[in-house]
């Protein structure tokens, strides 16, 4: 890598690729997550959410998350295995369709 530096001279790549606007990576999103956000004032279409169904801002699904937040915290801060079954986990497997 070093002979292409030198032969492009380029310190480095991603800081050219950035400043020329050709890095995909790390889009700086101005908007909330849905299928069309906003990037640099821009709107566009979000192929890369993994919210298909566009459920990531439905005000039910936004209040039960915080509900969950209240209740449990952010996270399971470990497996079921060694960290014990939540309630949630009990009640989903209960409903779950067979």
């Amino acid at each position: 890598m070093g002979i292409l530096r030198e032969k492009c001279r380029l310190d480095d790549p991603s800081k050219w690729m950035m400043d020329a606007e050709l890095y995909p990576y790390f889009r700086e999103i101005e908007s909330d997550q849905h299928t069309v956000v906003q990037m640099n004032g821009k709107k566009v279409l979000m192929f890369g959410s993994n919210s298909y169904l566009g459920l990531t801002n439905h005000p039910k699904v936004k209040e039960a998350a915080i509900e969950a937040t209240k209740k449990y915290g952010t996270g399971c801060a470990g497996s079921r295995f060694l960290n014990g079954t939540l309630d949630i986990h009990v009640r989903l497997k209960k409903d779950w369709p067979e």
